[in-house]
């Protein structure tokens, strides 16, 4: 999938690119780039749909990390009786 870099640099899986060069990387990687920078590359080929892979990607980094929180709104303090689990973390 063809993506146009839109900041300084990054490293990929074809090497460093820079800022406005264009570069055909693996969909994964693209989903991967955009979770943890959305505004880093824009997707350039019309075959799929970038706005569905953005969302997508969002949603997976946004749901995997959500501080758990008490009745009254206040953050989750950790258990330290129970190592194996951080109930600090929705998904710990």
């Amino acid at each position: 999938m063809k993506v146009q870099v839109n900041i300084r640099s990054m490293s990929t899986s074809v090497g460093m690119i820079k800022n406005g060069e264009v570069v055909d990387l693996p969909e994964e990687e693209i989903k991967k780039i955009i979770a943890f920078r959305p505004n880093a590359v824009e997707i350039l080929e019309a075959e799929s749909k970038p706005k569905k892979i953005v969302k997508k990607a969002i949603k997976a980094v946004a749901g995997k990390k959500k501080r758990a929180r008490n009745k009254d709104g206040t953050l989750k303090a950790d258990d330290p009786s129970t190592p194996d689990v951080n109930e600090a973390w929705e998904n710990g």
